[in-house]
Parts: C-alpha cells; structure tokens; sequence
C-alpha cells in the first residue's frame, strides 16, 4: 500500500467502506501542535518531480488540468473560513444523522464535515478515497489547495484530484485518465490536479456524485475541527458519541499524547540489527507503496521491513511513525533514530518522509521515484524531527 508521504494504510474491506484501520488507536507524542496550514521551513528531501498543470502559474499552488476545459455546470462557492482538521472519524456505513448533530455540538468542536470514504482501484491500485462537497470541504483542506478555485470546480465537474505522492510517485499525471474501480463497477475520470487533502491515509478526492456512482456508503465518515479541545477528552467525546464502530484518527500534533508504542526505545543491539537489513537493501529500488526486497521500497516500508526483520513492530505510514516513539533534537540524535521531513508543497504542515538516522550526519533511505534505496548525507532543510522508536523485543 502507499505510505511514503503517510499515505494510504491497510483497510480491511475493498470497495465498501474502511475497516479498523492501523492508525485507529495510534496516541501521538510529538513537541508541537502547530496552526493549520503553518509551513514548516525549507525541504528535507529532493520532491518528486512534478506533473504540470495548465491550471495556474502559481509554482505554489498545486498542479492542475487545463482551466479551459471548465465548463461552470457545477457552482462551487469561494473559500470561507478556514477550519483546523483535528480528528478524522470513520464508519462502515452512513452515520445517522442524529449522531452527526451530535458530533456538531459537542463543547469544543466548532464544525464538522460529512463525506463519504471508501477504498478503490485507480489504475489497479489500492486507493483510499473521499467523495467530498467542493464547497464545504475545502475549507478543511491544507492552504494551498483550499485557496485553488480550479482545484474544486474540477472536482465538482465529476474530475478527480490525487495526492502528491499518489500522483507524481505513482506516475499518474495531471491531465491523464485513469480507471477506478468500485462496488458498483469501474469509471474513467482525468486526474485534474496533485493536491493532498490533509487527511493520512487518503489518496485521493472526488465528488459525492462520484462515489455514489462507484457505491460508497452515503456519508459515513466525518472530518472535525476543534481546534481548541483536549485531543485526549474529544477522542473519548467522539467515540461516546460514534459507537464502537468508529475509528478515528487524529489529523494534528497533540503534545499532552503518549508515544503509540508503549515502553522503552528498543535497545542497541537491536538497533543495529534494525541498521544491517536497511544497509542490505541498498541499491533496490525506489518504488512507490512497495514494502519488500523483491517489489521496492518507499520511505516507511523500508523502515517497517528493516525494523521487522528485528522482530520490531512499526507503523506502516509515515505519519503515525512519527508517532511511534519519544522525539528528540536532532542534535541529540542516535544511531536508529527515525528522521522526518515536511515536504509535500500541496499540505506544508504535513509529515511526507522518513529515513534512518546512521550517525555523523549521515542517513539511510528510499528518497524518490528514480533514486535507489541510498546512504547520503542528513538534509536539515524542513526537517520536522526525530523519534526514537519505542517497542517490545
């Protein structure tokens, strides 16, 4: 599955609706709990190359198609107020409108937007995907798709838009077509523009009339902003409120949270067995979502292989990697310290890479499409942080 950039995880029911996914009872431990949207200085990792739109001349809006190929037929209104995505909650079928009132009106929650989520094929790719209200949901998307009045009127026109990885790693261009499969069979629609939602585990985003067109369950997930709430008191709230079927994954930095794996760091001996499997794949390659010696790697399935080959259980996405351990000043980095980067341009606060930390400024990872699994030199530019990784032995 894909992950590099934390993106697509592991669901256990194809076509129909997300299962229990890994991330659902992960419980972050980071230092910061930025402002939406806040960009995190410079690049930590060279980016993929990107797919060119016609779209904009803006080099920091995200890629789209062709703006003359809009046609108006779907009204999609301008940007409003900018919401905070705190939790992501998720249903095997519609949630019952009772239930999303109540969600609204919990204390501290200013809003929350229903969509309708679910797995897919795009080009035979497992894809996690969301069908969205143009018009409401992108004020819950990171800046730079957000202020992109093509972005959502593409989307509203029955296109679709993919993540940055999904798009540029996977090679599906801005302006191509791509086939998606569903429950109620397969579609053709143009890739209109590389622009991340803001959400891990989501690849890719596209009308509520698409996904019903493809048979998604009718609204049975919701994105809440806020804000202002004790991450650990509205995760309880929310799952009160949801029932024992949601999963909820939270969407920023909660700094009151425990690292997702319990205990110590693992020790040294098994950080340097961790060290050898990584330093035996140098030279495989690069491959987006791969995760085996055999089929290439990305950036987290390299780590998840190298520490499970130390009998060592990780996350398999980048984002909750960043949670699975206490973080430290890079200055205080250790060998088999997990570094972290923010570099995708469409989501600037988002957690996109991952490497191993070897000690003297140096790194092992999977960068990028065309680049071999690789040892090379720490980049500090838009470095996020380290962790060092907690787990039982």
């Amino acid at each position: 599955m894909r992950s590099c950039a934390g993106s697509t995880v592991a669901f256990a029911v194809a076509f129909t609706a997300f299962g229990a996914p890994a991330w659902a009872d992960s419980e972050p431990t980071v230092q910061d709990r930025p402002p939406p949207d806040v960009r995190a200085g410079g690049s930590g990792t060279e980016p993929a190359p990107r797919s060119s739109g016609q779209g904009s001349d803006d080099p920091d809006r995200p890629p789209v198609g062709d703006s003359a190929d809009l046609n108006s037929d779907a009204e999609v209104e301008p940007l409003g107020e900018a919401r905070s995505r705190e939790y992501f909650a998720v249903l095997p079928e519609a949630i019952p409108k009772a239930k999303v009132d109540a969600v609204r009106e919990l204390d501290d929650v200013e809003s929350a937007e229903v969509v309708d989520a679910a797995e897919v094929e795009v080009d035979g790719e497992p894809t996690a995907m969301l069908g969205v209200d143009p018009s409401g949901f992108r004020n819950y998307a990171p800046k730079p798709s957000a202020e992109s009045d093509d972005i959502w009127q593409g989307i509203a026109e029955g296109r679709i838009a993919l993540s940055e990885d999904a798009g540029s790693q996977g090679e599906l261009d801005v302006g191509s077509d791509v086939e998606i499969a569903g429950a109620k069979g397969g579609i053709t629609r143009e890739v209109w523009a590389h622009a991340t939602s803001g959400v891990a585990g989501i690849d890719a985003l596209a009308s509520r009339e698409v996904t019903d067109e493809l048979g998604f369950p009718d609204g049975n997930a919701l994105v809440v902003s806020a804000p202002d709430a004790d991450l650990t008191e509205l995760r309880e709230e929310l799952a009160d409120t949801l029932g024992e079927d949601a999963s909820l994954q939270l969407l920023t930095e909660d700094p009151e949270a425990a690292p997702s794996e319990p205990g110590a760091p693992v020790g040294e001996a098994t950080v340097e067995e961790m060290i050898a499997a990584a330093e035996s794949q140098v030279g495989v390659p690069y491959v987006w979502g791969g995760e085996t010696p055999d089929g290439g790697f990305d950036c987290s399935g390299l780590v998840q292989w190298a520490f499970a080959q130390t009998g060592v259980s990780v996350p398999r996405v980048t984002h909750d990697q960043w949670w699975a351990g206490t973080h430290v000043d890079y200055s205080d980095a250790e060998r088999g310290d997990l570094v972290f980067w923010r570099n995708d341009p469409t989501a600037p606060d988002y957690i996109s890479h991952v490497a191993i930390y070897l000690g003297d400024g140096m790194m092992l990872e999977a960068p990028r499409t065309g680049l071999d699994v690789r040892v090379t030199e720490v980049r500090t530019e838009n470095m996020a942080g380290v962790v060092r990784v907690h787990g039982s032995e």
